[in-house]
């Protein structure tokens, strides 16, 4: 190992048995073959004790495993040793941000922390003093207790921090929604100012929040827009956008489909846009090959208005079973053609806003390997999302029509699909998976 290799061994094994740990990232695999894409490592508390829990992401899921600190240290040095080609360590006293040379080794660059609460917002993470509760205690990208300008003025906090009782409900909604980008932060542009818009933005808690991840927790440059059709909205948004003098945000009354971006867009963002708004904002952020889209669909009626009381009876014949199914597969149509597109993409729960029962959250991060196998998966997802379509006796949903007109995907014919088999579930070739 080079001595910059034996530092981060010894950062790493420190950070642990001094329990000053705060937050371990790992990521960019050494090969493709690697189903893990990252895997993140945090303190908890479980019955008293202190573990590690380890977050494993693949392309589409997350699991978790508690381990101790011994197993920990030897865990971490593995990865970072055999699969791992990145890895950010954030303690108590500083962060530290690790790559691999071209040549073998690391290269190492650690900062200081300025302040522990802001270490606590910028990672994660809690300062020392707070207690590591897995089942009470929640570490918020936004801690409560420091003051936050937008959450302030809209009445979600108080002057000193506090969280307003009648949204806590609020305010846990908008850190995880926070959570969900943050990370997918590495999948973002690094080298210029970032390029967002949030479709269907309303009274834009999450867009004011996005906001404040990248220009103030993480520091990032970036210009974001905020689109909605309504303009009594967007005139508040504007409003809290002055009051507070907040730069590179603007709101703007129109649709994704019309709205023309002064350049690359890196995240597209679609929270409870109705119906086949939802498919014309993943359609846009498609043509626009966005590093990264994430949505929260809404009012499926598409695929509902399509099935008839025998397609899949009973799960038709009620409404309320009726409504479920074809919004989960609508939203199952939805990953998949997402993967067709060259995304890799997960479906996730998110916490219900404003009380609403539609929580599934559709993540997708671009690929960017044009290798065998990432065109493997595409058409395999292509071939999965039609084939469902047709058990279903459906047209072409609304993604599927927005991406043939705008030839992001092969046609049927371009699937080389026999004469005379458009009816059958799947192809000849598919019969075996």
């Amino acid at each position: 190992m080079t001595d910059h290799s034996r530092e981060l061994v010894r950062l790493l094994r420190e950070s642990v048995l001094s329990t000053s740990l705060r937050k371990a990232v790992f990521s960019s695999p050494g090969t493709d073959k690697e189903l893990i894409r990252r895997i993140d490592v945090r303190p908890i508390e479980l019955q008293g004790k202190i573990k590690f829990q380890f977050t494993l992401q693949t392309e589409t899921q997350q699991t978790h495993r508690n381990l101790n600190a011994q197993a920990t240290v030897a865990e971490m040095i593995r990865l970072c040793q055999q699969v791992y080609r990145n890895v950010r360590l954030v303690t108590d006293a500083a962060t530290t941000e690790a790559r691999t040379a071209k040549k073998g080794g690391w290269f190492l660059k650690t900062r200081a922390t300025a302040k522990a609460t802001t270490t606590s917002a910028a990672d994660n993470s809690v300062p020392a003093n707070v207690p590591l509760s897995h089942n009470r205690v929640r570490n918020y990208l936004i801690p409560e207790g420091v003051p936050c300008p937008f959450l302030i003025h809209t009445g979600v906090m108080s002057r000193d921090g506090s969280v307003r009782a009648q949204f806590a409900r609020k305010f846990r909604q908008i850190n995880r929604f926070l959570e969900f980008i943050h990370d997918i932060v590495d999948d973002l542009p690094s080298d210029r100012q970032l390029q967002i818009v949030d479709f269907g933005c309303g009274k834009s808690y999450l867009t004011f929040a996005t906001h404040y991840l990248f220009s103030t927790i993480l520091n990032r440059s970036c210009y974001i827009v905020g689109l909605d059709r309504r303009s009594d909205v967007i005139q508040s948004c504007r409003d809290i956008v002055s009051s507070l003098s907040l730069t590179n945000l603007e709101f703007h009354v129109g649709d994704i489909a019309g709205f023309q971006p002064g350049g690359p867009v890196d995240l597209m963002i679609s929270l409870h846009a109705c119906d086949t708004a939802t498919d014309d904002a993943l359609a846009q952020a498609i043509a626009w090959k966005c590093s990264a889209i994430l949505a929260v669909p809404c009012c499926q009626h598409e695929l509902n208005d399509q099935l008839g009381e025998s397609a899949l009876s009973p799960m038709t014949t009620w409404g309320i079973t009726k409504d479920r199914f074809a919004a989960i597969a609508t939203d199952t149509m939805r990953a998949s053609l997402l993967v067709a597109s060259g995304y890799h993409t997960q479906v996730m729960e998110f916490i219900d806003i404003e009380h609403t029962p539609k929580n599934l959250l559709i993540r997708a991060t671009r690929r960017t390997s044009g290798s065998t196998g990432a065109k493997t998966a595409a058409a395999k997802a292509l071939t999965d999302a039609r084939q469902l379509r047709r058990q279903l006796g459906t047209e072409p949903l609304a993604l599927e029509r927005r991406l043939n007109e705008l030839g992001l995907i092969a046609t049927p014919n371009e699937q080389q699909q026999p004469e005379n088999e458009a009816d059958k579930p799947a192809h000849a070739e598919d019969s075996s998976q």
